[in-house]
């Protein structure tokens, strides 16, 4: 909504502009204010705080000059329009250096008022989406200090987020892989939702996978998640949404928060858009591992029985199957049970920090029972592959820790991905995130200690091996050699191979050529 005062003496001219702008607010956008001369206007001013001042320049007692004047005095932002007859230009020039927005000649021609309005309209609407990114309002910086800190309190900060959100939702948006540029985002909503009002909306980006949005449940916004979760679908960015309860007082917010984190957590039985209040009123079932299955697992992993160890974890998923809907904090308990055996069973100690990679723990990195199951199997097999020395080496009275052979093991299992998958883009989180499950950090430090190189500079070195042999044969043009390699930018694999070799490609082939080294289809080629 905007506000527009209108501030006229002679009564015709006022109504007959109010209608003009009515004519234009077909989509009741506006609430008009009307003041009789600069005094009262001023005094609507201070007291509704208007978007835009619409104010003949000559009236009796303050003027409209003296009214701008004073209103710059403070207030730089809100944009004023001076209506003036074609005599008083010259004196309506004056207010052009005060920050007028424009100047309407008297009468005024429904086009130029329209064209005044629509600048108006685009100008408020960019202010509001650019303020909305950058977090810059004191109602955006509000919501910020209490998702942060739910103790958080300030009286005025309140009450102006209460007179903006007299209702909100607060809806969390958690990005899987790619995130887009919120910026660009914001834009293809506007075009989607035509007339969209960003004045009851904020966007906040506190983490680097996820966004929070505040929003005043209006009829206009009924559908915005879902409009939004659809527009995200189709950039190629895969989105889940949990969504709180609908609030009124400020003070709620860091608990509108949670709120929707945990709702989010329900997105592991499929749904893309997860409501606090739709679970709530649901049935859901609760859950707790089995002293006898904890055993179970404790032994399979032990013994570095990978079947039994499976076996026993797609008993407790046929278990959850079974039932409608796991409550969400019954799914978080059993995740950090079998994450803290899985812990026992690799031996972690305070001083060589084995662990699996826990920077996204819990249920909120699944977005499926199956995912879930399939990613704890997997961590069993490989605990099992590996040796599993810790619950191994307890069983036989012994000190926790990795052997010797396990952790060459480890070494030669990342060695080996790398020389598999040289040809693609790889890293070591991907390798400890989706490979091995455990600590990235601890790899590093591991593949460096073990192999006297570091992971990135082993993949690099590997994939400079290939680039030889492949311009040793002629039918491969250089190109073609950097994208075999692992590199899609020819100039930085050209670069690259310099720095290893010191010489271009071209070059090294030259020299090959000259050694009679070079291959064509297979063949060795040797000079005479």
């Amino acid at each position: 909504m905007f506000k527009i005062l209108v501030v006229e003496d002679e009564l015709y001219a006022r109504e007959s502009l109010i209608k003009l702008l009515r004519e234009y607010d077909a989509d009741r956008q506006f609430i008009i204010l009307q003041a009789v001369n600069g005094e009262e206007g001023e005094s609507v001013y201070h007291r509704e705080k208007p978007d835009l001042i619409l104010t003949d320049i000559r009236m009796p007692g303050r003027d409209g000059l003296a009214l701008l004047q004073r209103i710059r005095e403070n207030d730089s932002s809100t944009q004023v329009v001076i209506l003036s007859a074609y005599s008083d230009f010259e004196y309506a020039r004056t207010a052009l250096s005060n920050g007028v927005a424009g100047y309407l000649l008297k009468p005024i021609e429904k086009e130029d008022l329209y064209s005044c309005l629509d600048k108006f309209v685009q100008r408020n609407r960019t202010e509001k989406k650019e303020a909305l990114i950058v977090g810059r309002d004191i109602v955006t910086k509000f919501i910020g200090n209490s998702i942060r800190t739910p103790e958080y309190r300030s009286f005025v900060e309140e009450k102006m987020f209460e007179t903006v959100f007299p209702k909100y939702q607060v809806t969390v948006v958690r990005f899987r892989d790619k995130k887009p540029d919120a910026p660009d985002f914001l834009s293809a909503v506007e075009k989607m939702y035509e007339g969209i009002s960003w004045e009851q909306i904020r966007l906040l980006h506190p983490d680097f996978d996820s966004w929070v949005l505040v929003i005043c449940p209006t009829p206009d916004n009924f559908f915005l998640q879902r409009r939004m979760r659809s527009l995200l679908q189709e950039q190629g960015c895969d989105a889940r949404m949990g969504i709180s309860f609908v609030h009124k007082k400020a003070v709620s917010v860091g608990n509108a928060y949670q709120e929707a984190w945990e709702a989010l957590k329900y997105k592991i039985y499929g749904e893309d858009i997860c409501y606090a209040d739709r679970i709530r009123n649901g049935k859901t079932s609760v859950y707790y591992l089995d002293q006898s299955k904890e055993d179970m697992l404790r032994e399979a992993l032990g013994d570095g029985n990978s079947k039994k160890a499976c076996a026993c974890i797609r008993s407790v998923f046929e278990e959850l199957h079974s039932l409608v809907m796991v409550k969400a904090e019954c799914l978080e308990l059993l995740y950090t049970r079998l994450v803290t055996l899985f812990l026992q069973a690799i031996g972690e100690s305070g001083q060589e920090s084995i662990s699996l990679n826990r920077e996204q723990a819990g249920i909120l990195r699944f977005d499926s029972l199956e995912e879930m199951e399939h990613f704890l199997c997997c961590i069993c097999q490989n605990i099992c592959r590996l040796g599993a020395p810790g619950l191994a080496r307890k069983s036989r009275g012994e000190g926790g820790g990795q052997s010797e052979e396990a952790r060459k093991d480890i070494v030669e299992i990342m060695a080996s991905y790398v020389r598999q998958n040289y040809n693609r883009e790889i890293s070591l989180q991907e390798l400890a995130e989706k490979e091995l499950f455990m600590n990235q950090d601890y790899l590093s430090h591991l593949f460096a200690r073990k192999k006297g190189i570091g992971f990135a500079a082993y993949v690099k070195q590997v994939r400079m091996e290939r680039a030889r042999e492949l311009l040793q044969q002629e039918q491969y043009s250089v190109t073609e050699v950097a994208s075999m390699s692992g590199y899609n930018d020819t100039s930085q694999f050209i670069r690259f191979f310099k720095q290893e070799t010191g010489m271009t490609p071209k070059k090294y082939r030259m020299e090959m050529r000259e050694r009679g080294m070079l291959r064509n289809g297979g063949k060795v080629e040797k000079s005479h």
